[in-house]
C-alpha cells in the first residue's frame, strides 16, 4: 500500500512540475512571437504609408509569370511600391541612377531589378542612411520605394553556377525568372536591416 502511495505522488509531481514547464515555455515562445510580429508589422506599416500616400499600387506581383503581366501591371500611370536593396548608384547621359533588387525576405515568387532615374533629394536620403555602416552592412538595407515604371523587360537566359571543388565551377544555362524595370523614383523610405 506504501509503494502505491509514493508511485500515485510521483506521478501527480511530476505532471505538476511538467505542466507548470510547458505553461512556461508556451509564455515565452508567445512573447517572441509578439515581438517578431511587431517587428514585421513596422516595416509593413511604413510601406503601407508610402503607398497611401501616392496612392501606388502595391497588390502587383502576384501570380505574374510573363512579360506581358509585368508590363501590364507596372507600366500604367500610377506609381508602383516595390520593397528591395540598394545594388548600385551611378551616373548615365548626366542622369543619376540606382539600380535596386528585390527583397531577400520577399514572401513573393517575383524577383526583379529595378533601374531607377532618380534625384539629388533621393540620392541623400539613401546616403545618409548608409553614412554610419560598415560596407558589407548596407547590403541588407531594405527600402521600400515608390516608381513610375516606363519599361519591363526580362532577359531570356540567366547564368547560375555552383561549385564543385575548389578550383571547379559548374555553370548552367537556364531560363531567366528576374524582371527588369526602367523608370523614375519618386521617393524612398529605409524600412531597416532585417536584423
Amino acid at each position: 500500500m506504501e509503494k502505491k502511495k509514493i508511485i500515485w505522488f510521483l506521478i501527480i509531481i511530476a505532471l505538476v512540475v511538467g505542466g507548470y514547464y510547458l505553461l512556461f515555455v508556451n509564455k515565452q515562445t508567445d512573447k517572441k512571437g509578439e515581438a517578431k510580429q511587431e517587428e514585421i508589422s513596422k516595416s509593413d506599416l511604413i510601406a503601407k504609408e508610402l503607398a497611401n500616400k501616392y496612392q501606388a499600387i502595391t497588390d502587383w506581383e502576384e501570380n505574374l509569370t510573363y512579360t506581358i503581366q509585368a508590363q501590364e501591371r507596372l507600366i500604367t500611370e500610377k506609381p508602383v511600391l516595390f520593397r528591395g536593396y540598394v545594388d548600385d548608384v551611378f551616373n548615365r547621359d548626366g542622369k543619376t541612377f540606382i539600380r535596386f533588387s528585390s527583397s531577400f525576405f520577399s514572401f513573393s515568387s517575383v524577383d526583379y531589378v529595378l533601374e531607377l532615374e532618380c534625384n539629388k533629394e533621393i540620392l541623400d536620403k539613401i546616403f545618409s542612411e548608409q553614412q554610419n555602416k560598415n560596407d558589407f552592412l548596407m547590403f541588407f538595407d531594405e527600402y521600400a520605394v515608390i516608381a513610375n515604371i516606363q519599361e519591363v523587360s526580362k532577359p531570356v537566359f540567366a547564368i547560375k553556377g555552383s561549385a564543385l571543388s575548389e578550383d571547379e565551377v559548374e555553370i548552367d544555362i537556364e531560363s531567366s525568372d528576374l524582371f527588369t524595370a526602367k523608370g523614375i523614383c519618386l521617393d524612398v523610405v529605409y524600412i531597416g536591416d532585417n536584423e
